[in-house]
């Protein structure tokens, strides 16, 4: 009888371990995470006022896409390709291919306000024909992520565009190609 109670204690113990290591293999995921790694791409619009002819209303809108590089919470890379052509004047397009560190200043679940200055290369063909032009790009700007879960994103940014060496045109200042605007796009985050 003595030796049943010890083979009876014994089960119950085994029993417990089990039930125990169950019990604790339960959670699959992290209940916190650190500041790791993200590459979101994605697609946008944009819709930007024209730095050619200066002064004008023209407005140039395109479709472009861009990838965001996010290290931790604050610190990433943007790079974006664009292309508008559409609501040039006469014949007027741009092509944007711009890199550059973005900052965010704040880190919550869905929102992600944040500062960039890209720089790269801008290419426009000029109206009626006159040519084109590829200038030194430097463009700073800022907007907002807006998470509306772990794999979507969609974004509301405003970008404001410097042409280093703008060509030097008849009654327009050199250096005066100035396009500006907003974008709007949807991304899908990759890792």
């Amino acid at each position: 009888m003595f030796q049943c109670k010890v083979l009876s204690g014994q089960w119950s113990a085994w029993a417990l371990l089990f039930l125990f290591a169950a019990v604790a293999a339960g959670q699959t995921e992290y209940s916190g995470r650190g500041a790791g790694a993200s590459l979101w791409v994605g697609g946008d619009y944009a819709n930007f006022k024209a730095g050619f002819p200066i002064d004008s209303n023209t407005r140039l809108q395109g479709i472009g896409a861009f990838a965001t590089y996010t290290r931790n919470h604050w610190l990433g890379f943007d790079a974006n390709v664009r292309f508008f052509n559409f609501g040039g004047w006469n014949g007027q397009t741009q092509q944007d291919y711009l890199l550059g560190p973005r900052y965010t200043f704040l880190h919550s679940d869905k929102y992600h306000p944040f500062a960039s200055f890209e720089a790269g290369m801008v290419k426009i063909q000029y109206p009626f024909g006159m040519g084109t032009g590829t200038s030194f790009a430097l463009a700073p700007g800022g907007g907002l992520d807006y998470h509306l879960n772990r794999k979507w994103s969609v974004r509301a940014a405003y970008q404001f565009q410097i042409l280093t060496n703008s060509p030097d045109f008849t009654d327009e200042p050199k250096f005066g190609i100035r396009p500006n605007g907003f974008i709007g796009g949807v991304s899908y985050r990759i890792f």
